[in-house]
């Protein structure tokens, strides 16, 4: 019954419907549906657009990279941040990429896939705040980014993370149980003589070697290893160093725990006097040396099979007017042309010359009254046994002299020159002297103080202490130094020249000379 009644109930429902469904409703029915059919058939008619693709790709066709810092932190280690941008729509905005530790070069290596562009590089200033990074470089390669950092001091390897659309890397340090170098020889910064020399290191590791590379000026260099006991090993070369060349030694030590150091040295070809003395050593037409043993051989030449002419103490002190490089002995070849004294032009070996402080002009000047600007004069300081030549309050030249001994001094004052010769016969003896001497040939001779005159030497080679009978004594190149830049000037093919009380009366007056203690 149930069933049946409803039914009858849905026939009478769809009965009243039918009442109610005037021609009004059936109409308005129609035209919905002829719009609605109409706006489908015009929007299938549009034209699809051209290469038009239903879903974004996953990764971009290439990238632009900017490098947004380099900074670095004591804790974590320097960290190097790039930024890269898809250059079109795609899900991820970082390129493919791997890092690489090359430990025998000291340097990491990244590369980054599809890269169009950089944008910037690192500034240099970021990279000498770093002790971890020596240099970094960035280039693009066949759409690939390629940033090799150099490392430096004790490092582990480089580890790299990425979000959004940043990469960065960091460049730890190896905090415990790196290798250690250390023993390097010759030692940092050192002036070695120009000859072949063994460069060598030490290393103690904490874990299996590795690696060990060494390179000199960046070029690698075949080298010796010797392990000295479990974990130390001592590496060695050799190479011939060259006069004022710089060697710049980068050696790198690696263990199998992935930790490496890196010691970095210079040294530079240098003869000791250079070492000891900078290389403006001859700006007073050479450097004073003291002889630092007995019985050393002077030579005509630089060889020791060259004729021997004489043989110096550590009484004597030389003037070097030329470094040369002769004759090999003891695994040198270095000799010195000397000044004299009584062997001038003559060389010695070099072992047996130690540079000793140079005489220097005063510096505290005492222009007499009398000179004027633009005047040369000569400053005698008798206490210091240095002469200096001046114009006016510029100094142009100073050396060791031999002043009077206490016997005989050198006269205190204020002179001029009045009398000059290129050559000049000198004797004298008791009651003015406690001996006699009877000098010929002496050079360079300019009287100032009646007989007392300043004059070359080749009879004795002790300069900077007291040696004359009252004249002061020079080297012969010093005293023709000082002769022909002074007044009175020497007329060309004469041998002597009288000085004039007036400048422009003959060829003027003497060159001022005060000696002074």
């Amino acid at each position: 019954m149930t069933i049946r009644r409803h039914i009858i109930k849905i026939k009478k429902t769809a009965a009243a419907l039918k009442k109610r469904t005037s021609w009004k409703w059936k109409l308005g029915i129609a035209i919905t549906g002829a719009i609605l059919i109409s706006a489908a058939t015009f929007w299938l008619a549009l034209p699809l657009p051209q290469n038009y693709e239903t879903e974004v790709p996953p990764r971009p066709k290439s990238y632009s990279a900017k490098i947004i810092s380099l900074r670095h932190d004591n804790a974590k280690g320097t960290i190097l941040e790039i930024k890269f941008n898809a250059d079109e729509p795609a899900l991820t905005n970082l390129p493919e990429y791997q890092i690489e530790e090359i430990f025998a070069e000291a340097k990491t290596r990244a590369v980054f896939e599809k890269i169009s562009r950089l944008e910037n590089s690192v500034d240099y200033r970021e990279i000498a705040a770093s002790p971890l990074v020596e240099d970094i470089k960035c280039d693009i390669d066949n759409g690939r980014l390629i940033v090799e950092v150099m490392r430096q001091g004790h490092y582990s390897k480089a580890r790299a993370g990425g979000g959004g659309n940043l990469v960065t890397i960091v460049f730890p340090a190896a905090e415990n149980d790196y290798p250690a170098i250390s023993n390097q020889k010759p030692a940092a910064n050192s002036a070695v003589f120009p000859m072949r020399h063994t460069i060598s290191l030490e290393a103690v590791l904490h874990a299996p070697l590795e690696t060990a590379s060494i390179f000199i000026n960046n070029d690698p260099v075949q080298f010796r290893t010797e392990q000295l006991a479990p974990g130390e090993y001592r590496f060695a070369f050799e190479t011939d160093v060259q006069l004022d060349k710089e060697y710049r030694i980068k050696a790198i030590v690696a263990d199998q725990a992935g930790r490496a150091a890196v010691s970095q040295w210079t040294l530079e070809g240098q003869i000791p006097s250079a070492a000891a003395l900078g290389k403006d050593r001859f700006k007073y037409l050479g450097w004073w040396g003291q002889i630092n043993a007995n019985g050393v051989t002077v030579r005509q030449g630089a060889s020791a099979a060259s004729e021997k002419l004489g043989v110096f103490s550590t009484a004597n002190r030389v003037k070097v007017v030329k470094e040369v490089f002769g004759e090999w002995v003891d695994g040198k070849n270095l000799w010195y042309q000397i000044d004299g004294g009584a062997f001038a032009g003559a060389y010695i070996f070099s072992d047996f010359v130690t540079p000793m402080p140079q005489p220097e002009p005063p510096q505290d000047i005492r222009i007499p009254e009398e000179i004027k600007i633009g005047e040369k004069w000569i400053d005698v300081d008798l206490s210091k046994k240095i002469m200096t030549l001046f114009e006016y309050d510029k100094p142009l030249f100073a050396t060791y002299i031999a002043p009077g001994r206490e016997e005989n001094p050198t006269k205190t004052g204020i002179y001029r020159i009045w009398y000059k010769l290129a050559k000049d016969e000198m004797r004298g003896g008791p009651p003015l002297h406690s001996y006699y001497y009877h000098l010929k040939d002496i050079p360079w001779v300019m009287y100032y103080n009646y007989d007392y005159a300043i004059h070359g030497t080749y009879w004795h080679d002790k300069f900077g202490t007291r040696q004359s009978a009252g004249c002061t004594n020079m080297t012969q190149g010093d005293a023709k130094f000082i002769f022909e830049n002074t007044l009175p000037e020497l007329p060309e093919g004469q041998e002597e020249v009288f000085a004039r009380e007036k400048p422009n009366v003959g060829y003027g007056t003497g060159t001022v000379v005060h000696n002074h203690d």
